[in-house]
C-alpha cells in the first residue's frame, strides 16, 4: 500500500532492539525511554507504572495511541486506549489506512 509503520517505545534502544528481534517485526522502532516524544503528544499514562524489563525500578507508561498520518503530515484517524495493555486491532487500523488513501489520493 506505500505507508510505513514506525512505533515509539519507552524501552531504552537495546531493550527495543531485543524486542524487535524477538517478535520479528519488520517495522522501525524507536526508543524513546525519556518519554519526551511521548510527552509532546500528552501520551504519558497518568496513572501507570511498569518494571522495566530485567529492573526492579518503576517506571511510567505511555498510552497505547495508533495515528494514521499522510503524506502531507494530516493525521487522518486516531485510536487510543483507555487500558495500557491493549493496542489497536490490526483490522480497524488497515482500514483507517485505506480510508485514508482514499482521501487524501496517495499513500499515508
Amino acid at each position: 500500500m506505500g505507508v510505513r509503520m514506525v512505533a515509539i517505545s519507552p524501552d531504552t534502544v537495546e531493550e527495543a532492539a531485543k524486542m524487535k528481534r524477538k517478535l520479528g517485526l519488520g517495522f522501525t522502532l524507536l526508543s524513546d525511554p525519556s518519554l519526551a516524544v511521548i510527552d509532546l503528544y500528552g501520551l504519558r499514562h497518568d496513572k501507570g507504572l511498569a518494571a522495566a524489563p530485567g529492573r526492579k525500578i518503576m517506571r511510567p507508561l505511555a498510552i497505547p495511541t495508533t495515528f494514521v498520518v499522510d503524506a502531507d503530515g494530516i493525521i487522518r484517524w486516531i485510536d487510543q486506549a483507555e487500558d495500557y495493555r491493549v493496542r489497536s486491532d490490526a483490522g480497524r487500523v488497515l482500514e483507517a489506512v485505506t480510508e485514508s488513501l482514499d482521501a487524501s489520493g496517495h499513500a499515508a
